[in-house]
């Protein structure tokens, strides 16, 4: 069982892998075809051919290269808003872990507040406040996603800081900083890693769903859910426009699950054979 799933997560590695070579192959302008951005009438709706392997849009542009240059956003905000979760997330926690007592205590319910607070909300507002763009989808996203990270690291650190190896350190009259830095962090950041996987995933779908909504980002940005999007309004007559993009969502979703699933297991001490 262990080597199947060891085995879909290789697959989903290749997946990703090649995903993100096309997103960033891409911001340098490759693949290029003349189609991209045609607006002429004579390739208006054109179903998927040998010349355009995925079809048109309503404008006539190729819908594999709109797929291709919408990765770029896509994944981009998936692995930054990863990044911004991982970084408030990793020092929220390990302040609250390492502190202890009352600011532990008040920090977590500081966590318990914003998992009171609706997501869509929050997102709403701060597309209110900094507006429809990459960056407000960015700071909405890096806020409903750090708080699990923080309790991961919190709870890493309290179970490590009094293990005999932080109570050796502390004899030889290390610091706070180095404590935290070069023995609690490192030994910490295995289900961090992990998580990482489920929030890339959970980010791009969740951009993927505002701007399905209208929440999101709105043309000329181009990303796997403003197309989507576009595609939802000719779902009877070209069911093309919102397969081929959906496709992509679903099959990075699915490639990170696969593989921080097998991150999990391998990283857990309790299922290492």
């Amino acid at each position: 069982m262990m080597k199947n799933r060891t085995y879909l997560a290789k697959i989903a590695g290749c997946i990703i892998f090649i995903l993100c070579l096309i997103a960033i192959l891409s911001s340098f302008g490759f693949p290029f075809t003349p189609y991209a951005f045609d607006q002429t009438s004579e390739h208006i709706l054109e179903a998927p051919s040998a010349q355009h392997l995925f079809g048109t849009d309503e404008l006539g542009r190729d819908l594999l290269t709109r797929i291709i240059y919408g990765s770029q956003l896509s994944i981009s905000i998936g692995f930054l808003t990863a990044l911004i979760a991982s970084i408030v997330g990793i020092t929220y926690g390990a302040i609250a872990g390492f502190a202890g007592d009352r600011i532990d205590t008040f920090m977590m319910r500081g966590i318990d507040l914003f998992y009171a607070l609706p997501d869509l909300l929050i997102m709403i507002l701060v597309g209110i406040i900094i507006g429809r763009g990459t960056l407000g989808i960015l700071l909405a996203l890096g806020l409903v996603s750090w708080m699990g990270t923080a309790r991961l690291v919190r709870a890493q650190f309290l179970t490590l800081k009094n293990e005999e190896f932080i109570e050796a350190a502390r004899a030889c009259g290390a610091s706070s900083w180095t404590i935290i830095t070069r023995h609690l962090l490192p030994n910490a950041l295995s289900p961090v890693i992990v998580s990482l996987t489920f929030i890339i995933p959970s980010a791009i779908l969740a951009e993927s769903t505002l701007s399905f909504i209208g929440l999101g980002l709105s043309p000329p940005a181009c990303s796997w859910g403003t197309l989507a999007s576009e595609g939802w309004r000719a779902l009877r007559t070209e069911p093309h426009l919102i397969l081929w993009p959906s496709l992509f969502i679903f099959m990075v979703v699915l490639s990170f699950n696969l593989l921080g699933d097998t991150l999990a297991d391998t990283m857990d001490p309790k299922t290492r054979v």
